[in-house]
């Protein structure tokens, strides 16, 4: 549908280029030709298209990536004719996206199979105006088919009301919530309970639990405390088991660190890539050796954490597996039309073992 460009290009590529953050060229590059910009840039064009209200354009942005997928016929070509939302919660100053991999592997196998697919940060305060997007009421109809939400905070609060208003959805979170949404739930508790079992296994019997101030953090606090009284055989008080709930940001993974070697834990389980980054920080400053002096273990995804120093011991979740799911199954619900399908699974992480947690050391 390229004739449509040079009806837009003076009217609003300035505009999805200032929003997007990126020149002019590249916004006009990423409408005509996707594969000739870089997957971030894509990514910013595509979520300024659904901030400013134009995913009625969007077909004829991803009409490259349906044409060279040859989604004129086979397998996807009806989910191809209609866009899929993913949706993921605004990451704030200071914070690391947990999800950054699994999003980009999300991307990635739609275009594959000539997917359309728009991306959308949830803001709480501009929810409502995202919701009339997606849905395209001012149209007279859905101009989005389906959507695939990563993560909570807006992202669930913006899933609950797509869900409200009768769009096939899947939710992939760490948190089990009582919405009645088809979800993926991410069990973190039993990556902690791993976590557990290998640093017991390495000889530590005092260890650390940092969390996130989230929906998340009573299941994650009572599923640590149950493996250590299950596991060390103590009582896993607050004394024997200490926790530190800390805001976002790596600072106050800083001061969850000094909270927990304060109290002399000799390894800490980090459940955000933020913490684990300020444990790091807070030994650095404190002249203290990692894994020598604190062992550190992370429950979830750490960018690059193998190329970090030391590289990071982390209990992980298949991502390529996950998305897969996700995928299949919105695309069930989409074909399915008027007939409610629900989708109810629980995926346990693995531990990848490097270099952040050895035995602790004689004193």
């Amino acid at each position: 549908m390229s004739e449509h460009l040079p009806e837009h290009r003076h009217v609003r590529l300035a505009e999805i280029a200032g929003t997007a953050g990126v020149s002019k060229a590249t916004a006009s590059r990423a409408l005509r030709d996707p594969e000739s910009v870089s997957a971030a840039s894509l990514a910013k064009v595509r979520q300024a298209l659904a901030i400013l209200g134009a995913a009625g354009q969007a077909p004829y942005v991803e009409s490259g990536a349906r044409e060279r997928s040859g989604a004129g016929g086979g397998p996807g070509a009806g989910a191809a004719s209609s866009l899929i939302a993913l949706i993921k919660p605004a990451v704030s100053a200071g914070n690391v996206d947990p999800y950054s991999r699994l999003v980009e592997i999300l991307t990635n196998r739609m275009y594959g199979l000539g997917i359309a697919v728009v991306h959308i940060e949830a803001i709480a305060e501009r929810n409502e105006a995202l919701l009339e997007t997606i849905l395209g009421s001012e149209h007279g109809g859905p101009t989005i088919s389906g959507a695939i939400v990563v993560g909570g905070g807006a992202a669930g609060v913006l899933a609950g009301m797509l869900a409200e208003r009768g769009l096939p959805l899947i939710r992939i979170s760490n948190a089990r919530h009582d919405d009645g949404i088809s979800r993926i739930y991410l069990d973190a508790t039993g990556g902690i309970e791993t976590a557990v079992a290998h640093l017991v296994h390495l000889g530590h019997k005092r260890i650390g639990l940092a969390v996130l101030r989230d929906s998340a953090a009573p299941a994650r606090i009572a599923g640590f405390r149950r493996s250590m009284a299950g596991i060390l055989h103590i009582p896993a008080t607050r004394d024997q088991a200490p926790v530190v709930e800390a805001a976002g940001g790596a600072m106050a993974g800083v001061a969850a660190a000094e909270e927990l070697l304060d109290l002399r834990c000799t390894a800490v389980i980090a459940c955000a890539p933020s913490l684990s980054f300020g444990m790091l920080e807070a030994a650095q400053r404190l002249r203290l050796d990692v894994p020598r002096d604190l062992s550190l273990l992370t429950v979830g995804d750490v960018p690059d954490a193998d190329v970090v120093q030391p590289p990071l011991s982390q209990v992980v979740y298949d991502w390529a597996t996950v998305a897969q799911s996700a995928i299949d199954e919105i695309r069930a619900m989409i074909a399915a039309g008027d007939v409610r399908v629900h989708v109810d699974y629980t995926v346990d992480p693995d531990l990848v073992l490097r270099a952040s947690a050895v035995p602790p050391q004689r004193r």
